[in-house]
């Protein structure tokens, strides 16, 4: 289904890194490129290796990127809320879906295909230009992320993980299992158990019935 383009369109694709340089007649052609899309929690929006899905924004709910290994071993490589979005790179480079992507929540979800974008991208060249910041921006996290991994301590990547996910009221989102936490982090649920006591014993969160409040931002930020 189309995208009807109103003013409540426009903010939402100009809450989008990709549209923010565009003006209204600009903003008004991309709506109507957009077909919206409706998931239940816990559906496959669609896979890795598949031909490419198109850019995908969402603008309600809450969505991953993961993938898995040989095993079936799951690593989140983001969470999606309104405003975000993913598959860029295969709508720029033509090659198929790079990993898979579901609804964690109820959640729709704006779709552009690779055609439509590439229409656009030719009638409005700052689109260009913002496609290749938010790609460098992409790299940078994705170089950050290997940092991380390949650097950090399974306590040094939860204390960064809890710092990114944490409002300013020093709680998380939402209420996340070990499991899936460990998902994000690239490890096990048993590591992540062990790293969350010792950032309670150094008095650095706390946990009471499965709320997570952190304590003490500078004392997380230097584990990282």
């Amino acid at each position: 289904m189309p995208v009807l383009v109103d003013e409540n369109a426009r903010s939402l694709l100009k809450a989008v890194p990709y549209f923010r340089a565009l003006d209204d007649n600009a903003l008004d052609a991309v709506g109507k490129e957009v077909v919206i899309r409706h998931y239940q929690a816990g559906e496959i929006i669609f896979l890795e290796g598949e031909p490419d899905a198109g850019l995908h924004l969402v603008t309600e709910g809450l969505c991953k990127v993961y993938r898995l290994s040989e095993g079936g071993r799951e690593h989140v490589l983001a969470t999606l809320r309104p405003g975000d979005s993913c598959n860029e790179v295969p709508v720029v480079d033509g090659g198929p879906n790079p990993a898979n992507f579901a609804a964690l929540e109820n959640s729709i979800v704006w779709v552009i295909s690779a055609e439509s974008l590439s229409r656009l991208r030719r009638q409005y060249p700052a689109l260009n230009e913002m496609i290749i910041k938010n790609l460098a921006m992409r790299c940078r996290q994705l170089v950050q992320r290997v940092y991380n991994l390949s650097f950090l301590s399974v306590t040094g990547r939860l204390a960064a993980f809890l710092l990114q996910q944490s409002e300013e009221s020093g709680e998380l989102h939402r209420r996340m299992t070990q499991d899936e936490i460990a998902a994000h982090l690239g490890t096990v649920r048993e590591m992540v158990g062990r790293a969350f006591r010792e950032l309670q014993e150094a008095e650095l969160i706390s946990i009471d019935r499965h709320r997570i409040e952190i304590l003490d931002r500078e004392g997380l930020r230097e584990l990282t």
